[in-house]
């Protein structure tokens, strides 16, 4: 999908939804309710890759995986898939209905978008756009549900110049900048809460927006390289599920950041030319970073710690 800066646009897009059928949308379940893929769009051949368990590996998840403050809305995943890009809206429900106690069940909204290989393909504003708007609601039982692809405006996006940066202030620089580095590099990254608190934004939609940024450079440079770094973007779900992805979640104390080399990044927005090779020691220096929360991206420390 190309995009012209500054107007409107239509995403299109495939559809799968899992969960288990309610008598209503805000109600209960309905009698003998089991889990299931409750719609998916004609364009998508292999709907159980989009169930949560099997879209994040195979994993047993619980409604503590989720952060509190994700709970209502649902944490967001984002990965590059063999179809494309899919984005994850992924909530628990309470079985007695929206608001009610006791026991939950999940449910997830997986959009795809297909064909989609690089970061330059990736629609402008598609990351705030689905922080802000994407949701799931449970499938009501009976109801019809549309079997072709789907579609949403997205919102006009203004390309970041070179001058637009300069005029961020040196944290929210910083910020950016991890989120390219961690984007281009393929390691992990947690968004600082105090810049978002100086932005006056929430955490998850600095991130969105710090995605677009990235995704409307013209660099064509791969959404993944192999099965180990396809996890892309990941807000409110424990970050040690999307292993490699720019992710926020408050439940996870963080620890001293070091700068991102934000020359590359101003480089990368005046000029649109492609990032030369990285050097072996570059290389060897992001092999041996682990995967946790104790990550360290680049190498000249500044005094900027995590504030949760």
């Amino acid at each position: 999908m190309t995009t012209d800066p500054g107007q409107t646009h239509t995403l299109f897009f495939e559809e799968v939804c899992y969960g288990k059928p309610v008598r209503s949308s805000q109600g209960p379940l309905r009698e003998s309710a089991v889990y299931g893929v409750n719609l998916v769009t004609l364009g998508i051949e292999s709907p159980l890759n989009f169930v949560p368990a099997n879209f994040l590996g195979r994993t047993s998840l619980n409604s503590g995986m989720i952060d509190p403050a994700f709970a209502q809305r649902g944490a967001l995943i984002v990965k590059a898939v063999d179809e494309g890009l899919a984005i994850m809206r992924m909530r628990y429900r309470p079985e007695a209905g929206e608001g009610e106690s006791g026991r939950q069940f999940l449910l997830s909204r997986t959009i795809v978008l297909l064909g989609i290989q690089s970061w330059d393909q990736i629609p402008q504003g598609l990351f705030a756009w689905a922080e802000r708007e994407l949701t799931v609601q449970p499938f009501v039982f009976d109801q019809s549900q549309p079997s072709s692809p789907q579609t949403a405006k997205l919102p006009p996006f203004l390309p970041r110049d070179v001058d637009w940066f300069d005029q961020l202030s040196r944290p929210r620089q910083i910020q950016l900048g991890s989120a390219y580095q961690a984007i281009t590099k393929r390691v992990g990254w947690t968004v600082s809460r105090a810049i978002a608190q100086e932005e006056r934004q929430p955490p998850s939609a600095l991130i969105a927006a710090d995605l677009d940024v990235i995704a409307s450079l013209p660099r064509q440079f791969p959404l993944r390289k192999g099965a180990t770094d396809q996890f892309i973007l990941n807000i409110g779900l424990d970050p040690a599920l999307t292993p490699g992805a720019v992710s926020y979640f408050p439940g996870h104390a963080g620890s001293a950041i070091e700068a991102p080399d934000l020359h590359a990044l101003r480089e990368a927005i005046s000029s649109g030319k492609p990032d030369p090779s990285p050097s072996k020691s570059e290389i060897r220096q992001t092999s041996s970073l682990h995967d946790s929360l104790e990550r360290k991206i680049g190498s000249e420390p500044i005094p900027l710690k995590w504030q949760l």
